[in-house]
């Protein structure tokens, strides 16, 4: 393969310069940059596992809402899927303050762990939901200590709030005693 001449080079370049330098003065700026610069390695691993476990939190509290047989674990579950629906909207707004991108989406194996559960009926189903359930919530505990950790106060302030949902959480499933 044959390279371009040294000064074709130079003036593919000068050539490019040129063009983004002819952006006019007055046109806006872009509204965020695509990712923050403020947030170091940690906080970026914050972000992505938070978002991922609390979307597996969120499905699997609302597929014991609706195949649940236990009246107890289907508003157990009921309540849990509001509270961290309502922790993943601030965790998206967290996420947009900071310029950074996020989807709400489970892992590969929470998706798995989904697909399993949902295959599931009666009292079977409400055990593997409760153990799922606790096995989700160990995994974002961790995650939450993590970000209480972070020197950025709002996501230190964000996972301290989420860890005393976490703890009530837990004492309502403790409660059920299952």
């Amino acid at each position: 393969m044959k390279l371009p001449a040294r000064s074709a080079v130079i003036a593919m370049m000068l050539g490019a310069a040129a063009v983004c330098a002819a952006a006019p003065e007055d046109a806006p700026a872009p509204k965020a940059p695509i990712l923050s610069t403020d947030l170091d390695g940690r906080d970026l691993a914050f972000f992505d596992a938070a978002s991922r476990q609390t979307a597996l939190v969120v499905r699997l509290s609302g597929l014991a809402v609706k195949h649940a047989v236990t009246p107890e674990v289907q508003e157990m579950a009921a309540a849990i899927g509001k509270e961290q629906a309502d922790a993943a909207g601030k965790l998206i707004a967290l996420a947009d303050q900071k310029h950074l991108p996020m989807s709400m989406e489970p892992d590969g194996q929470g998706r798995k762990q989904l697909d399993a559960i949902e295959k599931l009926a009666g009292a079977k189903f409400d055990k593997s939901y409760l153990d799922a359930l606790g096995d989700a919530q160990d995994a974002l505990a961790a995650t939450l200590d993590a970000g209480a950790g972070s020197a950025d106060k709002d996501i230190k302030q964000y996972a301290e709030a989420g860890i005393e949902i976490l703890k009530q959480e837990r004492e309502r499933v403790k409660k059920l005693g299952m």
